[in-house]
């Protein structure tokens, strides 16, 4: 029986439901759909606006929990 090891990772603080709009989730289904399904196309503008809007509703614990967990996963370079 084989252990696995654990690695502690920050959570990020509970908060309110996120609320997009219609174009918001469009772009966001878009992207995500881009970023599941193919290797490395880019980004479109809208896509890149619904992805600050919903960071910066998160809040600032909830931005250093979510890079701090991504820094550990790989090596970022991080520009804040």
């Amino acid at each position: 029986m084989s252990r696995t090891k654990t690695r502690s990772i920050p959570k990020s603080p509970r908060r309110h439901p996120l609320t997009l709009s219609p174009a918001q989730i469009e772009a966001l289904e878009e992207m995500c759909t881009l970023s599941a399904y193919t290797m490395g196309l880019s980004y479109s503008p809208a896509m890149e606006r619904v992805c600050k809007a919903i960071a910066d509703k998160a809040g600032p614990a909830a931005k250093l929990a979510y890079l701090a967990r991504a820094s550990k996963r790989e090596h970022l370079e991080i520009f804040a």
